[in-house]
């Protein structure tokens, strides 16, 4: 197997998770990062997103001396959950193809071989490695685009983790109907956006607000704050370099991610959101273990049972835009 840290036989994963990448898996690794890499342990595949409650709008009280109390009001509880779901790769490996160092065609010279010089693609590290990196771009997909399944049988019909940007429900603006917006009018999208967010929270943006857009909308957020307010500059973020913006409501980091739409751009609250994971008893979150091996062919699998708690949905901001470029 390939190396990683043993757990009760098996061999884990889950701080691989969070490096091995192609793709710069930028929602991953925000909530690794922002969680120090942790992981928040459920024991059942549903598990609690928050607990919710309702106030009557602030008034200024008229409550006369002696009076009797007034009629009580009870105030009742709501409850938002997310599911794990699962994430399965399988390796199998030939002994010819653990033996043949041909890459591409090319036969590697022997003492290269021998000096650690050459990387063989057909090894087991190497594509475990790759499996590993494909649960990655997965789960970074699927923790931002993720469609909620919670079926009464997952044997049978898969259960989904509810992505970030499907659970905004209270701050989406659509502004999608509007034809080539200008520069300044862009701008106004972010600001609005953001003083959204502020006044449904009731909080200014922190270090844990960033902007997330794909390459197009991000492209539109830094042409629409280009000698408007202080450059901006790059801060690192769990190994993400992130540029900086100033809106009228505070500093917002600005982070590229290809899986977002390229008709939206959110701000995510990254302060109250985490990585769940389920643990298989004696394995861990995210392991692979060998399977049942067949004639002259090693096999493995990549398993872990993982989702994204996004935290309250009104947290978060989402907006609807115009596809294309600005300039």
């Amino acid at each position: 197997m390939a190396t990683g840290s043993v757990y009760s036989g098996v061999v884990s994963y889950l701080g691989e998770l969070f490096l091995t990448a192609r793709r710069p898996n930028t929602t991953l690794k925000l909530l690794g990062g922002m969680q120090n890499m942790s992981i928040q342990k459920t024991s059942a595949k549903e598990f609690p997103i928050g607990v919710f409650y309702d106030l009557r709008a602030p008034s200024q009280p008229a409550n006369l001396e002696g009076a009797n109390a007034p009629a009580a009001q009870y105030r009742t509880l709501t409850q938002a959950t997310n599911v794990i779901q699962i994430f399965q790769e399988g390796v199998n490996m030939t002994y010819l193809a653990a033996s043949d160092n041909t890459v591409s065609g090319v036969v590697p010279i022997p003492q290269a071989k021998q000096q650690g010089e050459v990387i063989n693609p057909r090894s087991e590290e190497w594509q475990v490695m790759r499996a590993l990196e494909t649960v990655a771009q997965d789960a970074n997909y699927s923790f931002l685009n993720g469609a909620y399944a919670n079926p009464a049988d997952p044997t049978s019909t898969a259960l989904k983790t509810r992505g970030i940007l499907t659970a905004i429900a209270t701050n989406y603006i659509d502004k999608s109907a509007d034809v080539a917006p200008t520069v300044a009018q862009y701008k106004a999208y972010v600001e609005l956006a953001t003083k959204t967010l502020t006044a449904t929270t009731g909080y200014n943006p922190d270090d844990t607000w960033v902007i997330q857009a794909g390459a197009d909308q991000f492209n539109n957020i830094q042409a629409a704050y280009e000698g408007k307010t202080t450059p901006p500059y790059d801060r690192e973020v769990a190994g993400l370099k992130l540029r900086q913006i100033y809106t009228r409501f505070g500093i917002l980091n600005l982070a590229l991610d290809p899986d977002m739409p390229a008709d939206k751009f959110a701000i995510l609250n990254y302060g109250v959101m985490g990585i769940v994971g389920l643990e298989v008893p004696n394995k861990g979150y995210l392991f692979e273990e060998p399977l049942a091996k067949t004639g002259s062919t090693d096999k493995t699998q990549i398993y872990g049972q993982l989702g994204v708690d996004h935290g309250p949905e009104f947290m978060h901001a989402l907006l609807k835009v115009p596809t294309g470029l600005l300039y």
